[in-house]
């Protein structure tokens, strides 16, 4: 596997992974309740801990996508561009 195909399966990657994402942020901005019921649905949670989960769990997603995907990819691609 050369650096290219891993720099593209990276950014493909990165790409899907923000989708979903940007899918669960406006799904919890858009349909706050419906989210909160399907959760409560599992679980008894109370709606300010759902938020708060929701919230640090997000923020925990999105520093791991970072670090794994878009670190990595602007890596190789300077790599490749030198």
């Amino acid at each position: 596997m050369t650096m290219e195909t891993v720099a593209s399966v990276l950014g493909w990657s990165m790409v899907i992974n923000f989708s979903i994402f940007l899918i669960w942020v406006l799904a919890l901005k858009m349909l706050p309740e419906w989210t909160y019921r399907t959760q409560t649905f599992v679980t008894s949670i109370s709606r300010g801990d759902f938020d708060k989960i929701m919230y640090k769990i997000m923020g925990q997603y999105k520093i791991a996508l970072l670090v794994t995907h878009f670190g990595p990819y602007v890596a190789l691609r300077i790599l490749l561009s030198a």
